[in-house]
């Protein structure tokens, strides 16, 4: 490796990876113990007194997941090309992604109590933008996915524009406030573009991220610390919510607390002793998290009511996550692996305009 690639190679932090298997497993949690789903045939909290005192607050893995989209994401598009961003982006999303499609939509074909897309739903899911035209998603958890998309988008621009300190700092800052703008005065295409509701946690990932790249100065830590306010708002405000959605009481102290650790961890896992951890597992779990998140749904759901009644409701619950675990450790060793690197090169080198020196070099190689 010579000197410009180690200068340029993205550090990996393994507590980071370790860090997205907690969020992936708490989404888990809430969906197969948190969350009332009919598929225990009594409320989670009935069927699992003691466990849902813990799972009802699952669903916040998923704003643990956009802090930490904010972080990766921009270390992944700092002094990076657009072409090279954006074929990044797409091998790291749709071969898992399609794989879960196909399974899912394979496992509705035979079990009834599940979501039933229609063919022609299941096709425009392929394409991860179904939620901009109002079809529904195979898995209930891809919501997030069209999410994380728009933010993609953003970041994009700024890759176009050039991404500064500064720029960076007034976009983290900005983006919520714009946001809530927006929404306040129900500008629909605004409103759905800046995504609101969670642009305060992909905010907070960025100013981590220039705190784990540039310097700790007192301008990013006010920046940050805005953006923290705003994350206790959106998840103390959306307890109610929560509540509703589990029959039981979610408090929002507990809230509270679990978004300033989730901040906090991702903060750990960048700087310090923790940031140096380099267990080979860690790395593994990060690979597993992906494609975990997307299988674990309906899969589990799947097995939760053919296995209930049959079974300790306990042992179901770890059969459902172990199976869950296997299949996506399946989907990243035949799906990820082989397909993900030659993609994101075809992606790139189809991207990036005719003459340019890293064109002539691949077909140079050809």
């Amino acid at each position: 490796m010579t000197k410009t690639q180690r200068r340029h190679q993205r550090p990996r932090l393994a507590a980071l990876d370790g860090l997205r298997l907690v969020a992936a497993l708490a989404v888990l949690g809430y969906h197969y113990a948190g969350v009332n789903v009919p598929y225990w045939g009594v409320p989670s909290h009935v069927e699992l007194p003691t466990l849902s005192h813990v799972g009802r607050y699952g669903y916040l893995g998923v704003n643990l997941f956009f802090v930490i989209s904010g972080f990766v994401i921009l270390m992944t598009a700092y002094d990076r090309s657009i072409e090279s961003f954006a074929a990044s982006r797409i091998a790291r999303l749709f071969p898992a992604y399609w794989a879960a499609i196909v399974l899912t939509f394979a496992l509705q074909s035979f079990w009834h109590a599940g979501r039933q897309p229609s063919p022609v739903q299941a096709l425009v899911n392929l394409t991860m933008t179904q939620e901009a035209f109002d079809v529904v998603n195979v898995q209930g958890a891809f919501w997030t996915l069209w999410t994380e998309l728009k933010f993609y988008l953003l970041i994009g621009v700024f890759i176009l524009v050039g991404i500064t300190r500064r720029s960076l700092i007034a976009f983290a800052v900005l983006w919520p406030v714009l946001g809530q703008i927006a929404a306040a005065t129900h500008s629909g295409f605004l409103n759905s573009l800046l995504i609101p509701t969670y642009a305060p946690y992909f905010s907070a990932g960025i100013l981590l991220f220039l705190l784990f790249r540039e310097r700790h100065e007192l301008v990013t830590w006010l920046a940050l610390g805005f953006a923290w306010v705003l994350c206790i708002q959106q998840a103390t405000g959306y307890a109610r919510r929560a509540s509703a959605l589990t029959d039981s009481p979610v408090d929002p102290t507990v809230i509270a607390v679990i978004v300033t650790l989730s901040i906090a961890a991702v903060y750990a896992c960048s700087f310090g002793p923790v940031s140096r951890v380099s267990w080979r597992w860690l790395t593994v779990a990060g690979a597993l998290t992906y494609p975990l998140y997307l299988v674990h749904g309906q899969l589990g759901f799947f097995l939760i009511d053919t296995l209930h009644g049959r079974m300790d409701s306990r042992l179901v619950l770890v059969v459902a996550a172990a199976c869950a675990l296997a299949l996506a450790y399946a989907i990243h060793r035949l799906v990820e692996r082989p397909f993900a690197s030659p993609l994101r090169r075809s992606v790139e080198a189809s991207l990036r305009p005719p003459g340019s020196p890293t064109t002539l070099l691949q077909e140079a190689a050809r």
